[in-house]
């Protein structure tokens, strides 16, 4: 297989730069996921890595050979689009067995691996049926089936499970990863969806406008933002983020919430020495909405809040919250009741709290 190294590759289209000096190291056999809202530039990364979209400035390595002006169809990739992309004229056997037929694999290899490769993607009573009158999430299995039996060195995916319906792009997670686990490819997978990425990536590359904000595990990313980008876009209810202002009294710090209240740290502590290396006493105080405990309206060192909506969402209840003026959310198992109006105090855990630069937004310290 091999490792993708990306050096400086940037993309210009006229005056508009879509990727910029992107600098990343895609290892052999990983799962890496590119993570960013529309026109981030994350497809147009992959479209450059696939040999689809000319290269403006920068290298792509395939282990240490440059690919950049190499012809698609001699990179060894595999790719699955969105769209699915499919002949609808040919049957599910005949999709399938497109690539082999192309690299004139003899026909007793060839119909064995559509056989297995079927069998994977549980396509085995369709395999005689005309391509057209599959369903919506049975083409894009057709589709990535027909890309993985060659068995590329590099498998790149655009976000190919957008159009399927909730349940089934939970189950083709599942099997995507059984997939690459089985072929031991490296992967490629473009998406905006950070549950996706989450689930299946060994690596996430999280991209905004062009610029690459953070590469690491879907543990680094979550735990350790390293910027508010990167906080507010990755969990499902995203962090909380509140404008505060550190105060010094003594060896004591607080952090001031305005009609909110404050908070006391203990001098000693981890947030603490973070929030003593602040550049300014405007910071972003941030903690994720799993972490956060309500108690009682006035009590010690809690901000105070007051429910404005409560949310079902199955196993767990998700409760709005109001705090100096912006919403707050926790997040708490689903039996969990509470009135809409009720005020109550809000206690963020000291040591799973994170701090940004009001001005930067860049975390500070350990973020």
């Amino acid at each position: 297989m091999a490792s993708i190294r990306l050096s400086n590759l940037t993309k210009r289209f006229g005056p508009f730069t879509a990727v910029a000096a992107l600098d990343l190291l895609i290892p052999d056999k990983e799962f890496v996921a590119l993570l960013g809202p529309s026109g981030c530039g994350k497809t147009t990364t992959m479209n450059m890595i696939a040999g689809i979209e000319s290269v403006t400035d920068g290298q792509i390595l395939f282990d240490d050979r440059d690919v950049k002006n190499l012809p698609s169809g001699k990179r060894d990739v595999g790719f699955v689009f969105q769209n699915y992309a499919i002949f609808t004229h040919m049957t599910v056997y005949e999709n399938i067995a497109f690539g082999l037929r192309v690299r004139n694999v003899a026909r007793s290899e060839i119909d064995r691996r559509v056989r297995t490769m079927a069998a994977l993607m549980r396509l085995e009573d369709r395999l005689e049926w005309p391509s057209g009158k599959l369903s919506v999430n049975e083409l894009q299995k057709v589709a990535i089936g027909r890309s993985a039996i060659t068995e590329p060195a590099i498998f790149l995916l655009d976000e190919p499970l957008s159009n399927l319906d909730a349940a089934f792009r939970a189950f083709m997670r599942t099997e995507l990863k059984h997939l690459q686990h089985q072929f031991q490819q490296t992967m490629v997978y473009v998406t905006h969806d950070q549950i996706e990425a989450m689930s299946l990536a060994d690596r996430i590359a999280v991209m905004n406008l062009g610029v690459l904000q953070q590469y690491g595990t879907p543990a680094e990313i979550y735990n350790r933002p390293r910027n508010i980008f990167v906080a507010n876009f990755m969990g499902s209810p995203s962090m909380n983020l509140l404008p505060c202002r550190l105060v010094s009294e003594g060896s004591a710090l607080r952090f001031s919430f305005g009609e909110a209240g404050l908070l006391d740290v203990a001098g000693d502590s981890a947030l603490a020495r973070r929030a003593r290396s602040a550049p300014s006493a405007d910071v972003i105080f941030g903690v994720r909405p799993e972490d956060v405990e309500i108690t009682q309206a006035g009590g010690a060192n809690a901000l105070k809040g007051v429910v404005f909506f409560v949310e079902p969402v199955g196993a767990r209840t998700v409760v709005h919250l109001k705090v100096n003026g912006k919403v707050f959310k926790v997040t708490k198992e689903k039996r969990f009741k509470i009135a809409i109006g009720t005020a109550v105090g809000l206690i963020p855990p000291v040591g799973k709290c994170h701090l940004f630069d009001a001005a930067s937004g860049d975390a500070i310290g350990a973020g």
